[in-house]
Formats: C-alpha cells, sequence, structure tokens
C-alpha cells in the first residue's frame, strides 16, 4: 500500500499534462496521482490519465486571485471523491509548477509530519490576526468572516487566522476531509481558508520552516533546479515551463 494519494492541479495541454505524470512517476505510482484539471472541456476529455476530474468552478477560474478571494475549496471537492475510497494515510496537493526535487519527497513529508505531530504540514504558514496583512484586512472588513470561524471552531480562541502558500501541501487524510467537505459559507481565498479551517477544526498545522525559502510567489526558478538540490531543496516553485517542451 502507497501511504500518500497526490493530488496535481493543472490547465495546460494534454502533452504537457503527460509529461508532467512521466516526471512524477519517480516519486510515486502514476495509479496514486489525480489530476485536477482547470483548462478546457477539450483539453480535458483527452488528458492521458483516467483520475481525473474538470474544475469548471469560477472560484477557482479567478483573475485577480486574491482580491477574487480565489478558492480550491471545488479542487479538494473532487479530489475527495476519489481519494475517499483509497486506502492511505496521507493526501498531498501540488500545483503543476511546483516541481519536486527528490525521489523520496513524500518519505521525507511524512518524516516531517511525524516529528511535527502535525496534520497539515505547508509553506509559509503564519498567523496573521491583529496583523497588518493585506488578507487580513481585506476579509475583516467582513463581519461575517469571524462569524464563520466562531460557528465552525473547537478551539478556545476563535479569532485565531493563518495563513500559508497555496502551491503545496501534504495532509493527513482526516484533515484533508474535514476541510474538502467544509462548507465555505462566505468567499475566503484559499490561502487563509485552508490553514485557518484545519485549526479550527482541531487539527495541527506547521509550517516546512527550512524547506520556505525554495517556494516563492514571483519569478521562475526553472534555470536553477540543480542549484536548489544542492542547497537541499526537496521541491521548488514556481517552475513555469518544464512541460513545455
Amino acid at each position: 500500500m502507497s501511504e500518500v494519494r497526490t493530488i496535481l492541479l493543472t490547465h495546460q495541454e494534454p502533452e504537457c499534462v503527460e509529461r508532467m505524470l512521466r516526471y512524477w512517476d519517480r516519486i510515486t505510482p502514476r495509479h496514486t496521482v489525480f489530476v485536477a484539471f482547470g483548462g478546457s472541456k477539450t483539453d480535458f476529455v483527452d488528458l492521458p490519465h483516467p483520475n481525473r476530474a474538470l474544475i469548471d468552478s469560477p472560484r477557482l477560474r479567478t483573475r485577480d486571485h486574491q482580491r477574487e478571494k480565489q478558492s480550491y475549496t471545488p479542487v479538494f471537492q473532487a479530489a475527495w471523491e476519489w481519494v475517499k475510497a483509497q486506502d492511505c494515510q496521507y493526501v498531498h496537493f501540488m500545483e503543476y509548477d511546483h516541481i519536486p526535487l527528490v525521489e523520496d519527497l513524500h518519505q521525507r513529508m511524512i518524516s516531517f509530519v511525524e516529528a511535527e505531530k502535525c496534520d497539515l504540514a505547508g509553506f509559509h504558514v503564519a498567523q496573521i490576526d491583529g496583523s497588518s496583512s493585506a488578507h487580513y484586512l481585506n476579509h475583516i472588513a467582513d463581519p461575517s468572516f469571524h462569524r464563520f470561524w466562531e460557528k465552525i471552531s473547537v478551539r478556545s480562541d476563535k479569532h485565531v487566522v493563518l495563513t500559508m502558500f497555496g502551491s503545496g501541501s501534504f495532509w493527513t487524510k482526516e484533515a484533508f476531509e474535514a476541510v474538502a467537505t467544509l462548507h465555505e459559507e462566505i468567499p475566503i481565498y484559499l490561502e487563509l481558508f485552508q490553514p485557518t479551517a484545519a485549526h479550527h477544526l482541531g487539527f495541527r498545522v506547521r509550517s516546512f520552516r527550512e524547506q520556505n525559502r525554495f517556494v516563492r510567489n514571483l519569478g521562475d526558478l526553472g534555470a536553477c533546479l540543480d542549484s536548489l538540490r544542492m542547497q537541499g531543496a526537496w521541491s521548488a516553485h514556481p517552475v513555469k515551463n518544464l512541460w513545455n517542451f
């Protein structure tokens, strides 16, 4: 039994998806991978992979992701319909341009969450309630934001708000189920929704710490992957054109 099921989010053409899957073959067996596809319906039909779903939701297909409060809830909901029947302990989510750099990536992530005794590990995790974070200030302008967490929280402090970079995350199956099946009553940007929901539902959230420096939101790291490996990187983001050759 493979302990991990992997969800890959992409919108690229079928040929690019096949190259991506071929690369991932060195990380995990292909039958343990689910493709969440945000591209065209025509390309979806031609995808070379049976475990897949078309994510045709305006909550994913935003243009100004932060201001429009882009959500991965439709992605997680579709993936959960597949994952729930899988005999696994962990769920790994990655965007197409977040690239594994070590073949034992899942073993390293499992060791990390076991050592941290956590249910969700991600990049750039931070607590931002009471801060000047633009994302936080944007959300608290709506009184229903805090009311939502008060309604679902099992924590004594129901006003904690966490942030986590959205390109990759590693979950226990139980935590993934809880967040994937949680009804997002109001629009909440995915980088706040995922870690904050996990926290308030009683799960432990931790940052990958030293791996954070290899994951960023701007630029393209494709030209320096070998150097990043030498520096100890497990993965890198963003790498935009690896599959487009």
